[in-house]
């Protein structure tokens, strides 16, 4: 749940675990020997940066999921729509919470040499029931938008038709409504280029709309606008 007004210069392009899914392109194993190096190479080296801000933004995306109550399918479902079969993405199928600390225990000493205080990596500003930040209220405000759009996913196909699509729309549905809707909409644009779901322009035009309202950058929505038909 980033706040637009402190976080903006890192909001322009994907950010936080949607961020590093879709990071996880074809040749990451060519530089990297573990996923968890890759991360690391992800939100820049090991080397010490003035701004921490960057790594708590995926602090505080993995400690709402950690938190959550989310079912282990879910987060499962949740974390493929970041990327594609095709890049070889790590996948954490029966293993989501022990993924998620792994990921906390890598993320969490990097932003502290950063200079993030104790605080800031271990909690994070209330959204969903009752956050009273004007973040939390405009999140919670678009929640019936993103179960609204989750619905371009589609529904339950007939038997032997790809029931991800379906399942993730169901992730990101009790995302919107349990957790966040700024997280769950991030992981429903990752789902929307995955799945390569057509987009009208009336559609697009309401995903962009959300996206204003959360306070992204250019380059979040347009990632799908080549399937605008």
């Amino acid at each position: 749940m980033h706040d637009p007004a402190a976080q903006h210069d890192w909001v322009v392009f994907d950010f936080g675990v949607t961020g590093l899914g879709a990071s996880f392109h074809g040749d990451w194993v060519l530089y990297s020997g573990t996923a968890l190096e890759h991360a690391l190479t992800h939100l820049g080296g090991s080397d010490p940066e003035p701004d921490p801000e960057r790594v708590l933004l995926l602090i505080e995306d993995v400690l709402r999921l950690r938190d959550s109550g989310l079912s282990g399918e879910d987060l499962s479902a949740l974390w493929r729509a970041t990327g594609t079969p095709m890049d070889g993405q790590p996948e954490i199928g029966g293993r989501e919470h022990a993924a998620l600390d792994r990921l906390l225990a890598m993320a969490v000493p990097l932003a502290r040499a950063r200079g993030a205080s104790r605080e800031r990596v271990t909690t994070y500003p209330s959204c969903v029931p009752d956050g009273a930040s004007p973040a939390a209220v405009e999140h919670r405000r678009r929640t019936a938008d993103i179960v609204s759009l989750a619905g371009l996913l589609g529904r339950e196909g007939p038997e032997g038709a790809d029931l991800r699509p379906a399942a993730t729309r169901r992730a990101v549905v009790r995302c919107a409504e349990t957790v966040c809707a700024e997280l769950a909409f991030r992981f429903l644009l990752c789902a929307v280029g995955s799945f390569a779901v057509p987009l009208s322009p009336a559609s697009y035009a309401r995903l962009e709309e959300v996206a204003a309202a959360f306070g992204y950058g250019p380059h979040i929505v347009d990632a799908v606008e080549y399937l605008v038909a």
